[in-house]
């Protein structure tokens, strides 16, 4: 398909009714050496979609033709798109685009496909689903695996959110930064402010990533998972290995939270109740 110039391959993807499978490879994250490597390891998970999807169309999505579809459709937020600080914020961006123009599911690279999509779709069938993941409480969703009709009105309400938090609090990380400008913080954010209006729905990670962030498990079985998802997210700092620490320990961590808080209170009431010695 590359050999398509643009338009044609607009108007290809346009007449797909939906029936796409988006992947974004930029081949820069963090560099190009180790991006490369990457991409290798990761054969197996994209030829996964492929193998059980042979009715849909797997489209990958390089740097020149996601610059090009954001501002050639989406000229009102590519100023944004141009100066995010991070390669990886414009990765983000660009899958609420083509979700946005053509529909279909996006799945990152490291997803692999246990099951047949057109299987999900018979089980789920709403027009919008972000996948749930078990590494904070609640119903936090990522934009890891989403699938989505042509048009449907959250990415135009995302994209306005994004701009108005383009320029985050300068106390933040470069994980913060761009989890909360372009990636699942906003993108959790929306959806849970917009939930109820817009009928919006989550793939429960129990069947959709059951591991949450792990190491390659597609060894292991897990018959009923539909999808599993390896968590090999290669545009991670220093600080993105705390905080996935964080989020994969987060009962751990509360539990020692109240536990200090306890004891602290406790150790407070004790001397509360002493005595008091008055000299005479």
């Amino acid at each position: 398909m590359l050999d398509l110039d643009f338009e044609e391959l607009d108007r290809y993807l346009l007449n797909q009714n939906g029936r796409i499978i988006h992947q974004v490879w930029f081949g820069t994250i963090p560099n190009r050496f180790i991006a490369s490597k990457e991409y290798k390891k990761l054969k197996k998970y994209r030829d996964s979609w492929i193998v059980k999807n042979p009715t849909w169309f797997r489209f990958e999505w390089n740097v020149k033709l996601s610059e090009r579809l954001v501002k050639t459709f989406y000229p009102e937020h590519y100023e944004m798109y141009r100066f995010f600080p991070y390669q990886i914020q414009r990765c983000d961006m660009v899958r609420y685009c083509f979700l946005h123009r053509y529909g279909g599911l996006y799945t990152d690279m490291d997803y692999f496909c246990n099951k047949p999509f057109d299987f999900v779709l018979e089980k789920y069938k709403n027009d919008f689903y972000l996948v749930q993941t078990p590494n904070m409480p609640g119903e936090y969703v990522s934009n890891s695996l989403m699938y989505s009709s042509p048009k449907h009105i959250f990415w135009t309400t995302l994209l306005i959110a994004m701009q108005s938090n383009r320029n985050p609090p300068i106390y933040y990380s470069r994980h913060l930064i761009i989890m909360y400008t372009a990636g699942p913080g906003i993108v959790n954010r929306i959806y849970q402010e917009y939930k109820i209006r817009y009928k919006l729905k989550s793939f429960p990670h129990k069947f959709f990533q059951p591991f949450g962030t792990s190491d390659d498990i597609i060894s292991l079985k897990v018959p009923e998972a539909y999808t599993i998802h390896a968590s090999k997210g290669c545009w991670h700092s220093n600080d993105s290995s705390i905080i996935v620490i964080i989020c994969k320990n987060w009962v751990i961590f509360l539990f020692i939270i109240l536990v200090m808080v306890g004891v602290n209170y406790g150790y407070y009431l004790f001397s509360s109740k002493k005595p008091k010695i008055i000299d005479k």
